[in-house]
């Protein structure tokens, strides 16, 4: 009896074949879904840009688009990268700071843009750019968040002294009397004076 190699061959490795097929495609869809999840929180978050989950996303960008055909999401990472890592100096004026912020702004867009083609997604500059609602309330209390940590670190740092006014008109009369009566309770070496009352007369101890 003749055995027929190709029909044996094909019942053997058809399975193996599906499976390595199978884990192929998971991993293809595992791979599109993290760089959605990049994609959608950079564009979510966007007007939020001291958030963790906007951060975090800029931080995997390199690790998830490393194909030859996502060369210009990486070049405009590496722009936006040496934008942020180089910030005004502290004290600059409000110009330098505005014309900063623009920049960082349009690496941003560009960013976004080219993550989007290679995404399948097209978004324009201006959906961008105007796409997204950030209240004016919230940008007001994340400012003054932020000025309260920059102004605490100053302040332990030293770089920044620490001014205490008086805010009433004084001590009153009673509250000097009783300061005064504290301070006279100590002697010149800082020992409390203690006086017992009723005490023993010495005399007629012995």
């Amino acid at each position: 009896m003749s055995i027929d190699w190709a029909v044996v061959l094909a019942t053997v490795a058809g399975p193996v074949l599906a499976v390595q097929v199978q884990k192929f495609i998971e991993r293809s869809t595992s791979k599109r879904q993290r760089r959605e999840r990049i994609f959608e929180a950079i564009m979510t978050n966007r007007a939020t840009r001291l958030s963790s989950d906007y951060i975090q996303a800029l931080n995997q960008i390199d690790l998830e688009f490393r194909a030859r055909s996502d060369k210009p999401v990486v070049d405009a990472w590496r722009s936006l990268f040496g934008e942020l890592s180089n910030p005004p100096p502290d004290q600059t004026d409000a110009n330098a700071n505005t014309a900063w912020n623009d920049r960082c702004n349009e690496r941003l867009i560009a960013l976004l843009v080219a993550m989007g083609k290679v995404l399948g997604r097209v978004h324009s500059d201006e959906e961008i750019r105007r796409g997204f609602y950030y209240p004016r309330g919230r940008v007001e209390a994340e400012q003054a968040q932020l000025a309260v940590l920059i102004g605490l670190q100053r302040v332990l740092d030293g770089s920044s002294p620490l001014n205490v006014q008086n805010a009433g008109p004084g001590p009153s009369d009673l509250q000097l009397s009783v300061l005064k009566k504290i301070a006279a309770a100590y002697d010149d070496s800082g020992a409390l004076k203690v006086i017992f009352a009723n005490a023993p007369d010495k005399s007629k101890m012995n």
